[in-house]
């Protein structure tokens, strides 16, 4: 049964009806009673709203953000919320043979951010060096392609001033993790509290890592006694994890699974879907709107394996089929859309285990 809460003039008539009031002066009713009333409805309304409040504190899913991070997130999560990761990858360096580039070398970026080589090196006898280096400052922005180039802080003699970013980048950059993200692991683990190494457990596993948002693992993938795990960082520019990011979930899974069985990490494969629609109205606002809708439909449905109602992998693993019926529907939901005919594809959109369906390019009839 749910609580009725009283708001505040109920309450006051409510006090003002259990006050003594038959046979008082209209002086002691209106300076003495009525102030009291007040007094009285005030306090009780506030106290009503406090127990609301404590109830919600009750729930990672209802809880003020501060209480989710100080009270939830250590009960639920071993580790928390994430906190901010730094990038770090490998710089090429030129110059003459055996020159000596010190550790604590500072890099720079031409918008400013600097980086670190915690460990030095020697210049080759084929005029090359790779560094190590490392972002000074934690987040998403530290993050670089490869081929992306930076400064040499001070001048080393013998070393040319500009280092090129090696492949795959830097990476693994990652900002600290957001309230909602951390509602959303928090929710995860009250669901699942249990560890015995089911998928569900894996994804979970996974998502501790800075900068990994989703998850998926697929039991058996490669025999008995295997679990495949997939992984995303949809906040970074390119959401599909490099050699090196899939390297540090992998190493975190090793140390927290252990000894469940034997895993493998993989960054999903882009699976390009491009469209061919005939609109009406056909203008550039409604067009927008379609893109835009679409690709929220494939952000909601596209993943590397199948799930069942309960979000487990289903048994035995299989990709996804995302229906041309769904698809339609996603379009029509578009503001300013009348009316379409989808051309391409004209039948579902059927992913084999590991691929991602993403957005391609839309041709307008």
């Amino acid at each position: 049964m749910a609580f009725d809460l009283k708001s505040l003039p109920e309450l006051n008539r409510r006090a003002q009806a259990e006050l003594p009031l038959s046979g008082a002066s209209p002086q002691l009713r209106r300076n003495l009673f009525a102030p009291l009333a007040r007094a009285l409805a005030g306090s009780q309304h506030g106290l009503q709203h406090f127990g609301v409040w404590i109830y919600k504190q009750l729930f990672p899913a209802t809880c003020d953000d501060d209480v989710l991070e100080q009270v939830h997130a250590p009960m639920r999560l071993s580790d928390g919320r994430k906190s901010a990761a730094a990038a770090s990858g490998y710089v090429l360096l030129t110059g003459n043979a055996g020159t000596t580039i010190d550790a604590g070398t500072v890099f720079n970026r031409t918008d400013g951010v600097t980086y670190t080589a915690p460990v030095g090196g020697i210049v080759a006898t084929d005029g090359t060096c790779a560094v190590r280096v490392v972002c000074d400052v934690a987040g998403l922005n530290g993050n670089m392609e490869s081929g992306g180039a930076l400064t040499l802080s001070n001048p080393i003699a013998g070393v040319d001033g500009e280092a090129q970013v090696l492949a795959p980048g830097l990476s693994g950059g990652a900002d600290m993790e957001s309230i909602d993200e951390l509602r959303e692991r928090v929710n995860t683990a009250w669901a699942q509290p249990g560890e015995i190494g089911i998928d569900l457990d894996y994804e979970k596993w996974a998502k501790e890592v800075p900068g990994i948002t989703r998850a998926w693992a697929v039991p058996k993938a490669l025999g008995a006694g295997t679990i495949s795990v997939y992984v995303m960082r949809d906040n970074d520019p390119t959401p599909y994890p490099d050699t090196s990011e899939v390297a540090s979930v992998a190493a975190h899974l090793d140390q927290t699974a252990n000894p469940f069985g034997e895993i493998f990490v993989f960054a999903p494969v882009k699976k390009v879907q491009n469209y061919s629609i005939r609109l009406k109205p056909n203008t550039p606002a409604v067009q927008a709107a379609v893109t835009t809708a679409l690709k929220a439909f494939h952000n909601e449905k596209a993943a590397p394996v199948g799930k069942d109602a309960y979000g487990r992998t289903v048994n035995p693993p299989a990709g996804i089929s995302i229906p041309n019926s769904q698809i339609r529907e996603a379009i029509s939901t578009a503001l300013g859309e009348f009316s379409h005919e989808l051309i391409s594809p004209s039948n579902d959109i059927v992913c084999a285990i590991g691929e991602m369906s993403e957005l391609g390019v839309i041709t307008w009839l």
